[in-house]
C-alpha cells in the first residue's frame, strides 16, 4: 500500500508540472439586449449560467448597441440572467452550445418595473424527470406524490429503481451505492431503509440516477449511484420551510419537518427536523408442501403484523469560506428510532390433505435504533486559476440497536383443542456498530477540456452484536444454549484511484482505475468459529462518448465493481418466527464481482435509449433451505453462481400538449441463472417493467400527477413471480402567493401492490403473497418564507452503506 501510495504522489507531481496544456476548441454564444421600446440597452449586467444548477460561469455588459457575447466556452446548455437599473430582472435560455461552434441568443426584451408582471420571467419549465447523457435528473419539488413523504417514498416512484426487501436496485437489478451531495452514505440493508424513510422529500431539491459514478466512488456501486442533492440556496439571505401532513388507509402515517438555510457572501447554513409517527400492516401468507416417506407435509402460514414506528431526525451543516477557493464544511446528521412489532401468525399443518395440528405463534417486540454521523470536508484552490484542487473528507459514524422480544408458542391438535404446553421465549440483541472512514481526493485541470483525478480512502468497521435467548422453565427463564451468540466483525478497506477525462472535437473519452485492499475478521461464539480474509482487486472503468450529430450523443462504457455482504448478513444469529421457520445470517457468504457493458443513444438531448449486459460472477442473495426430516424451513443469503442480465431501456419523455407531460420508462430483459451446485438446472427468464408518469398543469396553481407502474411475471433469483401492477395519484394547488402549497396524494389506489411468487428450488415447493401496507391518502401542507438578495455565490463545493442487514421484523 506504501509503495501504491508512492507512485500516486509521483503521479500528482507530474501531472502538475510537467503536463502539456492542450487547446480546447472554443464555443460561444452572443445576443443583443433591447427595452420595452425596441432600443438598446446599453449597460446591462448579463450573467452565463450552466443550466443543470445555474452556477456561474462568466459575466460581461453590453455595449452601446446592446451587443454582449461569451467566448472560449465548453459546449453545453446555459441561461442568461440579465439585470439593469430600473428593469425587471430575467432570465432567458436554456441554450444549446455545440462544440466549437456560435449560438445566436437573438434579441432579448427586458421591462421596466412599473410594467413587471412578476418578479422573475423564466423561460421553459422543469419537469419531474430529465434525461441526460450521463445521469437521469429528478426534481423533487415537481413531484406532487413525493408531498409528506419520504426519499424513500420518493425513490419507489423513480424510474428504473427498484425496491426489493431491504435492498435499493438501479442499473441491471444491482445494488446501488446511495450518496447525499456526492458522499456515498455509510449504510444499508435495514438501517438503510431506516435513513430513507427519516429523510424527508421536503429536504431533497433533486435526485440524479447515475449509471456509471466513475473511479472516484467506490467500486461497490455495482447498480450505479442515486446521488441526493438537499436543498441550499444560492441566493444570498435567509430561507426556511415548515411541512406538515397526514395520512389514512391501511392504519396511518404523521409528520412535520422544518428546514433551513442562512447563506451569506462566505457562510452557508443549513439545517433540518424532522418527525413521523406511522403505523403499517404486513401480512404473509406462506404454503410449503414437503413429500417424505411417502407422505404429503403441508406447512401453511398465516402472519399478520403491525408496525408502529416514531421516528425522529436532523440534520445540521455549514460551509465556510475561509479565503477565495478554500472552503471548510461539516455535516452531523442522525436519527432515533422506537420501532414497536406485534406480531401474529398461525401455522396449520396437514399430512395427505388431513388437518393434523396448528400452532399459534405470538410475540412483541420493542426496538430503539439510534445513529449519529460526522463529516468533516475541506477544498482548496493550490493556484489562482484554480486549475489545482484537493478536497478531504473524513466521517465516524455510531450505531445503536437494541431490540427484546416476548415471543409465546400454543400448540393445538387437529380438532383445534389445546394439545401441550404452551412454550415461552424472549430474546435481547443489542448491536454496536462504528465506522470510520478518511478519503483525499486531487484534481489537475489540464486544458478546458481535460482534466487528471487521483485519490485515497481508507475505513474501518467494527460491528459488536449479542444475542440472548432464554426459554421459561419452571417459571423461570433460562439460556437456550443453541440460541444465544456473540459475533464480531472487524473489516479494513484501502483504496486508491486514478482517473483521465478528455474531450477532442465530438469525443469524449474517461478512464479510470481503482484498486481496493480489503482485510475482514469475523469471530462467532456458538459455533465457535474464526475466519479472516484478505484480498486484493482492481476495477477498471472505461467510458467513449461520440457527439454523431447536434441532436445525437452515442455512449458506450464498461465497468467492473464488487459487490460485499452486509456485515448482519454475516452474522449467524439464529432469528426464531416458529418452530418450524427461522432466519440466520451466513459468516462464509463471499462477495461477488459484476461486469457491466453499456451502449446509449440519447436523442434531442430528451429521448435515449440503452443496451445493456451485465455479468455477476458468484452471485448471492436470500434463499431458502428445508431440513425434509425435521420440516425446518430456513432462511438466509448464499452464493448460487453466475447470473447474466440482458436489457434494453427505453426512457421517452413527450410534452403531449403546453399542459400535459408524460415520461414512459420500459425495460425489457432476458436473464439467466446457471447455479454452482451442479444437481440444479440452468434457469432463463424474459420480463418487461413500465414506469408511466404523467403531470397535468391544470391552471398556474393546480396541477394532477399519475403514476402507472407494471412489471411483467418474471423469475427472480429462485422463484417464479406473478404480475405487479400498481397506480398512485396526486393533486397540488399553491396558496399564499405561491409561499405554500397544499397536496392530496393517493398511494396504490387498488391496493395491488404485493409480492406473489412460487419456489421450486431445490427440495422447496413454496408459494407466498408478501403484502406491505401501501394504500394511503395523505394531505400535506408546506409553507415557505424568508429573505433573498439577487446576488449568488459559486460554490466551489460503502462502509456504512453495507451497515446493517436483512430487514426482516424477526
Amino acid at each position: 500500500m506504501k509503495l501504491f501510495a508512492g507512485c500516486l504522489l509521483t503521479v500528482f507531481i507530474a501531472v502538475s508540472y510537467n503536463s502539456a496544456r492542450a487547446q480546447a476548441i472554443s464555443s460561444a454564444i452572443h445576443g443583443k439586449i433591447q427595452i420595452e421600446n425596441s432600443s438598446p440597452a446599453d449597460a446591462a449586467t448579463i450573467v452565463l449560467l450552466e443550466s443543470k444548477d445555474s452556477s456561474i460561469v462568466k459575466s460581461t455588459i453590453s455595449n452601446q448597441q446592446g451587443v454582449f457575447s461569451f467566448n472560449g466556452l465548453e459546449a453545453g446548455n446555459y441561461l442568461l440572467f440579465i439585470t439593469k437599473l430600473n428593469y425587471a430582472k430575467k432570465y432567458s435560455g436554456p441554450y444549446y452550445v455545440p462544440d466549437g461552434k456560435t449560438t445566436d441568443a437573438g434579441v432579448i426584451t427586458i421591462y421596466a418595473t412599473a410594467r413587471q408582471l412578476s418578479e422573475v420571467s423564466i423561460t421553459g419549465k422543469k419537469d419531474f424527470v430529465e434525461v441526460r447523457k450521463d445521469k437521469t435528473v429528478l426534481n423533487v419539488e415537481q413531484n406532487v406524490m413525493a408531498a409528506g413523504g419520504s426519499l424513500y417514498d420518493v425513490l419507489t416512484t423513480s424510474p428504473g429503481v427498484k425496491l426489493v426487501h431491504d435492498e435499493i436496485l438501479y442499473r441491471g437489478g444491482q445494488k446501488a451505492l446511495i450518496a447525499i451531495d456526492g458522499k456515498p452514505v455509510l449504510l444499508s440493508g435495514d438501517e438503510l431503509i431506516n435513513f430513507l424513510k427519516n429523510y424527508q422529500s421536503s429536504s431533497i431539491g433533486q435526485i440524479e440516477l447515475i449509471n456509471n459514478p466513475g473511479g472516484k466512488y467506490e467500486a461497490s456501486a455495482a447498480g450505479g449511484l442515486i446521488n441526493i442533492i438537499l436543498k441550499k440556496k444560492k441566493e444570498l439571505g435567509s430561507y426556511a420551510s415548515v411541512t406538515a401532513s397526514g395520512g389514512y388507509g391501511q392504519k396511518y402515517k404523521s409528520g412535520i419537518g422544518f428546514n433551513y438555510n442562512l447563506r451569506t457572501e462566505k457562510l452557508n447554513l443549513f439545517a433540518s427536523y424532522g418527525f413521523q409517527d406511522n403505523k403499517t400492516p404486513h401480512t404473509i401468507m406462506n404454503d410449503r408442501t414437503i413429500f417424505e416417506g411417502g407422505q404429503l407435509y403441508d406447512f401453511n402460514l398465516n402472519y399478520e403484523a403491525d408496525l408502529k414506528t416514531i421516528n425522529n431526525n436532523f440534520s445540521v451543516g455549514a460551509d465556510y469560506q475561509l479565503t477565495k477557493g478554500q472552503t471548510i464544511g461539516f455535516l452531523v446528521n442522525g436519527f432515533d428510532n422506537n420501532i414497536t412489532i406485534n406480531k401474529k401468525n398461525v401455522t396449520v399443518i396437514s399430512t395427505n390433505g388431513l388437518r393434523d395440528s396448528s400452532i399459534n405463534t405470538q410475540s412483541a417486540i420493542s426496538r430503539d435504533i439510534n445513529n449519529i454521523s460526522y463529516n468533516l470536508n475541506y477544498s482548496a484552490n493550490l493556484d489562482k486559476a484554480g486549475n489545482s484542487v484537493i478536497t478531504a473528507d473524513a466521517d465516524y459514524s455510531n450505531y445503536h440497536r437494541h431490540s427484546a422480544e416476548n415471543l409465546q408458542n400454543n400448540f393445538f391438535d387437529a380438532a383445534g383443542q389445546a394439545e401441550s404446553n404452551s412454550i415461552f421465549y424472549q430474546d435481547n440483541s443489542p448491536s454496536h456498530i462504528t465506522i470510520k472512514s478518511a478519503g483525499l481526493d486531487f484534481r489537475q485541470t489540464l486544458s478546458k477540456s481535460t482534466h487528471f483525478d487521483a485519490g485515497i480512502k481508507t475505513s474501518r468497521v467494527n460491528s459488536d452484536n449479542q444475542i440472548g435467548f432464554d426459554s421459561l422453565v419452571n417459571r423461570t427463564y433460562v439460556p437456550v444454549a443453541d440460541l444465544t451468540d456473540h459475533f464480531i466483525y472487524d473489516e479494513r478497506i484501502d483504496a486508491a484511484y486514478l482517473q483521465f477525462q478528455t474531450r477532442i472535437n465530438k469525443t469524449s473519452l474517461s478512464v479510470s482505475l481503482r484498486g481496493e485492499n480489503t482485510e475482514n475478521s469475523a469471530i462467532s461464539v456458538k459455533p465457535n468459529h474464526k475466519a479472516d480474509t484478505s484480498y486484493f482487486n482492481l476495477f477498471p472503468i472505461v467510458q467513449l462518448s461520440q457527439e454523431l450529430s447536434k441532436n445525437n450523443q452515442l455512449t458506450a462504457f464498461y465497468t467492473r465493481s464488487i459487490n460485499r455482504p452486509n456485515y448482519q448478513d454475516l452474522n449467524p444469529f439464529v432469528g426464531y418466527v416458529d418452530k418450524y421457520y427461522y432466519s440466520t445470517g451466513n459468516p462464509f457468504l463471499k462477495p461477488d464481482y459484476i461486469n457491466t457493458y453499456e451502449i446509449s443513444d440519447l436523442v434531442m438531448n430528451r429521448y435515449k435509449v440503452s443496451l445493456d449486459m451485465v455479468i455477476t460472477d458468484n452471485y448471492w442473495n436470500t434463499v431458502f433451505e428445508q431440513d425434509d426430516v425435521t420440516k425446518i424451513y430456513t432462511s438466509k443469503k448464499a452464493n448460487l453462481g453466475t447470473r447474466y442480465q440482458y436489457q434494453v431501456k427505453f426512457d421517452i419523455p413527450v410534452d403531449i400538449t403546453s399542459w400535459w407531460n408524460a415520461t414512459a420508462s420500459i425495460d425489457a430483459f432476458h436473464e439467466k441463472y446457471v447455479y454452482s451446485n451442479d444437481t440444479l438446472a440452468t434457469k432463463q427468464t424474459n420480463g418487461v417493467t413500465i414506469n408511466l408518469n404523467q403531470s397535468f398543469k391544470i391552471t398556474p396553481r393546480l396541477s394532477l400527477q399519475w403514476v402507472n407502474y407494471y412489471e411483467s411475471p418474471t423469475y427472480y433469483i429462485i422463484s417464479q413471480y406473478k404480475t405487479l401492477y400498481y397506480m398512485d395519484a396526486g393533486i397540488a394547488y399553491s396558496i399564499f402567493q405561491n409561499q405554500g402549497s397544499l397536496r392530496l396524494a393517493a398511494s396504490d389506489m387498488f391496493n395491488t401492490h404485493y409480492n406473489m411468487y412460487h419456489s421450486n428450488f431445490a427440495n422447496l415447493n413454496i408459494t407466498e403473497k408478501d403484502k406491505l401496507g401501501s394504500r394511503f391518502v395523505i394531505a400535506t401542507f408546506t409553507y415557505r418564507f424568508g429573505t433573498s438578495s439577487s446576488k449568488r455565490r459559486n460554490n466551489n463545493s460503502d462502509e456504512q452503506r453495507r451497515l446493517g442487514g436483512s430487514s426482516n421484523e424477526n
